[in-house]
């Protein structure tokens, strides 16, 4: 499935006052202006409906994006971003996030639906809010190339999703140890009952041969 961003909308949100429709958007944009433009408020709108927390879009709370919240002057109790894609280069598909007061509301096609399913219906179109695949903040190539070996796996494994995986490998780590130990400590007691099997077969043969001797003797 391929997927293209093709507009923003925004209403309230931030220092956007009122409804503004950002597009249409090309595969590759740049996002150029003076200081105190927007252009910060337009990477965190895109933040926000892709599922951003709320500590990564340079607020305290989530009511705080309603446009003049910041200052105490609300123009709304609610702001809302909303995201529209273009799917195989012919289906519409819409992400909507939306601020009511201090809780957050999620709508997909203009279906409601929860933080989760959001997610991952994000997810199917490779935009993953934990690996933060979709955005190149300002410093971030910077960031990214002064990782040491170590930092950079952890990057990786988290883009690719199989950081996710770390708690249960763990555990499965853990249950492989351990049947591990058993086997070797089977491996153990296999070892001694075969000797302890050798020893009484020679103990046998001496029996059995001291047996013969004694018959033998008998019959001279």
């Amino acid at each position: 499935m391929s997927a293209r961003l093709r507009h923003i909308e925004v209403e309230n949100f931030k220092s956007y006052k009122g409804r503004k429709v950002i597009g249409p958007l090309k595969p590759f944009m740049a996002v150029i202006g003076p200081n105190g433009s927007g252009k910060s408020n337009f990477m965190d709108a895109i933040s926000f409906v892709m599922g951003e927390k709320t500590q990564s879009l340079r607020v305290k709370r989530l009511s705080d994006l309603i446009h003049g919240a910041a200052i105490g002057k609300p123009v709304s109790r609610s702001a809302s971003v909303t995201a529209e894609f273009i799917i195989d280069d012919e289906k519409e598909m819409t992400f909507q996030r939306s601020v009511q007061g201090s809780s957050s509301e999620c709508r997909i096609n203009g279906n409601v639906v929860s933080n989760n399913e959001y997610l991952a219906e994000l997810e199917k179109l490779r935009i993953n809010v934990k690996a933060k695949n979709f955005l190149v903040f300002q410093g971030a190539v910077e960031s990214v190339a002064m990782k040491n070996p170590k930092e950079m796996t952890a990057l990786f494994e988290e883009i690719s999703g199989s950081g996710a995986l770390k708690e249960e490998y763990g555990k499965l780590q853990i249950e492989m140890q351990r049947a591990q130990e058993e086997i070797n400590c089977a491996y153990q007691r296999k070892k001694g009952i075969n000797a302890e099997k050798k020893e009484a077969r020679l103990e046998k043969e001496e029996a059995d041969k001291y047996a013969r001797l004694k018959e033998d003797l008998s019959e001279n």
